[in-house]
């Protein structure tokens, strides 16, 4: 391996593959083999990101680069990243890497000495023809296809490395339901950063705007995973970022859908006047599009006025919800990434009748929406069933409405037990009636919501 990187002049976590004698995707096959030995099912990568960190033009986030350690038996500072400062010297010395994290790839274009260096060795082989290629030439072949695919990536990205960050954009948005926020957030961003190295370089038009829409999608899904963290204000600097990104698309559907997740923030962290302005704002952007924002801007809209007071103009607002939502198409209705799903609709339904004190039309709605979801679907069922508490308080039953509240906390995996669902249930506690808040249930109920706390965001 230090052979392939000493001679042929190339990173160490290429020398290592090359070394191995694999191509990216058997790499990537092997990798994902041994994540899955490892226990590691979460574990994801692809040709194209492989070889944008084998060439210096992405940097592995340490997870990636523990895998990378596992998939060559070995140690960071031998796949080129970080120093070995160990006085033993049984391994022998360890090469300086080629590329260090934080800085650029080294540049393509080879010296003088080395070109005329090739040109002499590629003059043999003229001289000898007939003869077997020896190893220096064929190194010298592999060097030069690699220094013009690396100029010509340069300077604009492949259709199938589009394709891929598209995928997995969208596949971010199926995955907020049933991926722990905190891995969520990790690998959202890790894809983000990928694709502002791309951004970075000299782009088509059109390219920049599909790049700019993947970017998008994904500060969008880094803001929803620090929602569901409790970290708001962190949240409102990615949408922020989302939007600058999505402006460059001329896409109004996405800016609404934005627009849409970011008023979930005020909506359980703020106040409900800020929410209702966000979503107003998501609505006025979708405008005449048919998009799914259409239906779930104004069910924004209804869930706020209702925690204001305007029962009318709530029931207003989810009329014209309702009437959107009609209107979807099947791939709108269907699609839980970015589109409007009917359980989301029965949802707020019962979310905006709670707050009315309708407790009977709010469980119809609850229930229909409970029986919807998946059990794997952790997020969502959890506040589904708080507002289903939250009708017990409504009609009186106090200790049966802290009871489930403490059957929700304890039945949501740990990994999920993030601080939007700590804040759901401190939400619940505070309309207890004060008449109540001596019981024995609820003194219970607000030790554990103490003692839970709200989960870091390291850990």
């Amino acid at each position: 391996m230090y052979a392939i990187h000493t001679q042929c002049d190339v990173p160490l976590l290429l020398a290592q593959r090359l070394a191995h004698d694999w191509t990216l995707d058997t790499a990537v096959t092997e990798y994902l083999r041994v994540c899955a030995r490892a226990g590691i099912s979460e574990a994801k990568l692809s040709p194209q990101q492989l070889s944008m960190f084998e060439t210096g033009r992405s940097t592995p986030s340490s997870t990636n680069l523990d895998r990378l350690c596992r998939l060559y038996a070995t140690r960071p500072d031998r796949l080129g990243f970080g120093s070995d400062y160990s006085t033993s010297a049984d391994d022998g010395p360890t090469p300086a890497p080629a590329f260090r994290i934080g800085r650029r790839p080294r540049e393509t274009t080879a010296p003088p000495g080395r070109t005329t260096h090739r040109r002499d060795i590629l003059r043999g082989l003229l001289a000898g023809a007939g003869v077997a290629i020896s190893g220096a030439v064929l190194d010298v072949l592999a060097d030069a296809r690699h220094s013009m695919t690396d100029t010509l990536e340069s300077a604009s990205v492949g259709e199938n490395t589009l394709d891929q960050l598209e995928r997995t954009a969208v596949e971010y948005g199926y995955a907020y339901q049933v991926s722990p926020p905190a891995t969520l957030l990790a690998e959202s961003v890790q894809d983000f950063l990928d694709t502002h190295a791309l951004l970075e370089r000299r782009q088509s038009a059109d390219v920049r705007i599909r790049l700019c829409r993947v970017a998008a999608q994904l500060a969008g899904t880094a803001g929803i995973a620090l929602v569901a963290l409790g970290e708001h204000r962190e949240a409102r600097a990615w949408f922020r970022t989302a939007q600058v990104a999505a402006e460059e698309t001329g896409d109004r559907a996405l800016r609404a859908w934005l627009y849409a997740r970011e008023a979930v923030i005020p909506f359980y962290y703020g106040t409900p006047q800020a929410a209702l302005a966000l979503a107003e704002r998501a609505r006025v952007v979708a405008g005449k599009t048919n998009c799914a924002t259409a239906a779930w801007a104004p069910s924004l809209e209804a869930r706020s006025l209702a925690r204001m007071g305007r029962g009318a103009d709530a029931a207003a607002a989810m009329q014209l919800s309702q009437a959107a939502f009609a209107r979807l198409g099947d791939d709108q209705i269907g699609d839980t990434a970015y589109g409007y799903t009917e359980r989301q609709l029965r949802w707020h339904e019962g979310s905006m009748y709670t707050v009315l004190g309708d407790t009977r039309r709010a469980q119809l709605a609850l229930d229909a929406a409970w029986n919807l979801y998946a059990p794997t679907e952790h997020l969502d069922r959890a506040l589904i069933a708080f507002d289903q508490a939250t009708c017990l308080l409504r009609v009186g039953e106090v200790t049966m409405a802290c009871r489930q509240a403490e059957l929700i906390l304890g039945a949501v995996p740990p990994q999920h037990l993030t601080g939007i669902v700590i804040s759901r249930c401190g939400d619940l506690i505070s309309v207890v009636p004060q008449r109540a808040a001596r019981q024995p249930a609820v003194r219970q109920l607000r030790e554990l919501v103490t003692a839970t706390g709200r989960p870091e965001l390291t850990q």
